[in-house]
């Protein structure tokens, strides 16, 4: 290339030459400038704080100068929730509601032993069952009543045995009680006893005292005399009765037996009464002076009673040897005719027998006190009876029942009324194979 060519290529690219070659000069320096560049980490330490010790002043504590009474809070026992029961008239159209189920009670409103309203089972109110010898009644408060008197355990009505059961159907009905439930247990013939002073929970400590009292009442025994039966014979632990209920119309009334035990059920205000005995018996009171029997005539009677107590000892000795249980009568007078039926006995005093609608009337003023305030009207039905009276009647195999005096109408028509009065309950057992029938499995 001739010189004149590289001037002129060297004039044309002039500017492009001088841009690289600055271009390479800025690329050096910053090479060492980049060599040159020092980097310093700097680490802050972290600051720590030192707690100085502070002095504080103690103070003295000082003795109260006020004394404070301090009282603990008394616990309430628990008490027994009343009921009412509303039973309504049954059959009347009611309407078909569907109610709410409630908690808290059983079942609810509706639900119960399928009777719709009628009873207290319509409306969820369960109230304790009590079935003795078939014998049904309800209540939260059960006194029962058992006649030990000699004529429960005549040959007529069952003896001994027949009695044996009773107790062991008494004892079997308590044990299957709710612990709630509260009960006592009245007994006569030859005197009246309860069991507990005042009602007591069916609880199987309190069962198992009415079975201690209850096994050697009328039990046969080794060395037993014809006399050993009645109250004498219950168990320790009995409670004696003494004093008389003054409530008409009975106030002057010869109140022993089931009387003044049905006092006393009203007055612990049971809701169901259930009596077991032989006979409505001699309730009544004297209202005149007996006939005149001539000082021979009583003479003879009591030589009668010593022959028909000896004839008795030797029956018993025959019965024993045969593993028998020994006869027992009602009373002396009972046996004295028994072996001397052309006796003749010393009269008794004019008397007024008293009939069911008096004996009602009179447990009806001594349950009568108010509890708590709870009204005996529950607007369904116009008033509530108070309590509801129930009896087992042993009578004999042919189905004639042992009164002392029919005067007063007789057993069955007075215990029939009883039960209709109380909206009770009224049964009859004929002897042994009956009673056996009618007991609990």
């Amino acid at each position: 290339m001739s010189e004149k060519k590289k001037n002129r290529y060297f004039a044309k690219h002039a500017k492009s030459s001088a841009a690289l070659i600055s271009v390479g000069i800025h690329a050096l320096l910053i090479v060492l400038a980049l060599s040159f560049v020092a980097v310093t980490v700097i680490t802050k330490e972290e600051k720590v704080f030192e707690a100085k010790p502070v002095s504080r002043p103690k103070m003295k504590l000082k003795k109260l100068q006020v004394p404070v009474n301090v009282k603990k809070k008394k616990s309430q026992k628990p008490k027994l929730r009343k009921r009412i029961v509303v039973q309504p008239k049954l059959n009347q159209t009611v309407p078909d509601i569907k109610m709410p189920e409630i908690t808290g009670v059983k079942g609810g409103i509706g639900s119960g032993t399928g009777d719709g309203i009628g009873g207290a089972g319509g409306l969820g109110f369960a109230m304790p069952e009590i079935n003795i010898f078939g014998v049904k009644g309800k209540g939260e408060k059960i006194f029962i009543i058992l006649d030990s008197s000699n004529a429960m355990m005549v040959d007529e009505i069952g003896g001994i045995p027949a009695f044996k059961l009773i107790k062991t159907e008494l004892v079997k009905m308590l044990e299957r009680l709710n612990p709630a439930v509260l009960f006592n247990i009245g007994v006569y013939g030859g005197g009246d006893k309860l069991f507990f002073e005042n009602m007591v929970p069916a609880t199987p400590a309190n069962v198992a005292k009415v079975k201690a009292m209850m096994d050697p009442l009328n039990a046969v025994t080794e060395n037993m005399r014809d006399s050993d039966f009645g109250t004498r014979t219950i168990g320790p632990g009995a409670v004696s009765l003494r004093g008389e209920f003054e409530t008409a119309p009975i106030s002057d009334v010869n109140q022993w037996g089931w009387i003044k035990l049905s006092m006393y059920a009203a007055q612990q205000k049971a809701d169901s009464v259930f009596l077991l005995t032989q006979g409505w018996g001699a309730v009544f009171s004297n209202v005149g002076e007996a006939a005149d029997f001539s000082a021979e005539k009583r003479q003879q009677w009591s030589s009668y009673v010593s022959q028909a107590k000896e004839r008795l000892k030797a029956e018993n000795a025959q019965r024993k040897s045969r593993g028998q249980a020994p006869r027992v009568f009602l009373n002396s007078h009972r046996m004295t005719k028994h072996y001397f039926p052309n006796a003749i006995a010393p009269p008794i005093p004019k008397r007024h027998y008293f009939k069911a609608d008096e004996v009602y009337a009179a447990m009806s003023k001594t349950h009568a006190v108010e509890q708590s305030g709870v009204p005996r009207s529950a607007g369904i039905k116009k008033k509530r009876k108070p309590f509801s009276f129930n009896t087992i009647l042993f009578e004999k195999t042919d189905g004639t029942p042992i009164p002392y005096d029919n005067a007063n109408g007789g057993s069955v028509a007075n215990f029939k009324k009883m039960a209709s009065l109380t909206q009770g309950e009224f049964r009859t057992l004929k002897g042994l194979k009956s009673i056996e029938g009618a007991a609990s499995d």
